[in-house]
């Protein structure tokens, strides 16, 4: 969900920027088709969507900060610094593109700092606190994603060379990265996990 959330941000950002650039690029009169306006509306909601996903992830880390659970590794950390620092990139090259080309839209741009800000907050703070947590009624991980799978959902589990695939009831596939926690935590995540499968009836497979 946040990964969506993420993506639909993106999207509109660089649809929007393309759409500028065609718009000077041809000589159309910003006045006349009001992109000041269109463009502050954009902004808005790409705003909104930030406060929806800030809300969500930032509520999840400080809710599992202080619970029992397998921290992260620095290879695991760093594997988020690489999915947030591609949506840096493309943020940072359409603000400089819409500060060089761009006359209008400081508040389309001044939203997609605050992006890039909220991400480099969330990463620092989730370095020391990013964690994967086994409860009786979900498999919580809490990093750049939020993923949360419920026991009741799951059909299947299936143990592969560096992850866990799990099969929902409704087809859905999720996966859990093992190379995101330590080698000294694995053991215990599998095994929990078996325990686990083994007390609800779920299927594994190794």
């Amino acid at each position: 969900m946040i990964t969506l959330y993420s993506r639909i941000a993106l999207f509109t950002s660089i649809i929007t920027s393309i759409l500028c650039f065609l718009s000077f690029n041809y000589h159309i009169d910003f006045t006349l088709y009001q992109v000041s306006y269109w463009l502050d509306l954009i902004a808005v909601f790409l705003f909104i969507l930030l406060l929806v996903r800030g809300l969500i992830r930032w509520v999840a880390l400080f809710r599992i900060k202080n619970k029992t659970g397998i921290l992260l590794s620095k290879k695991g950390w760093f594997k988020s610094v690489t999915y947030e620092a591609v949506l840096w990139i493309f943020n940072l090259v359409i603000i400089l593109f819409m500060v060089f080309y761009i006359e209008v839209g400081f508040l389309f741009k001044l939203v997609l700092f605050l992006y890039i800000m909220e991400s480099f907050f969330y990463l620092l703070m989730g370095k020391k606190n990013y964690k994967l947590v086994i409860t009786d009624n979900a498999i919580t991980l809490v990093n750049h994603s939020l993923l949360v799978i419920s026991w009741n959902e799951i059909l299947t589990i299936t143990l592969r060379h560096n992850d866990f695939q799990f099969k929902l009831k409704d087809n859905k596939v999720r996966l859990v990265d093992l190379d995101i926690i330590n080698e000294k935590d694995r053991l215990e995540f599998e095994t929990k996990i078996k325990e686990k499968a083994f007390q609800s009836n779920i299927y594994f497979a190794a």
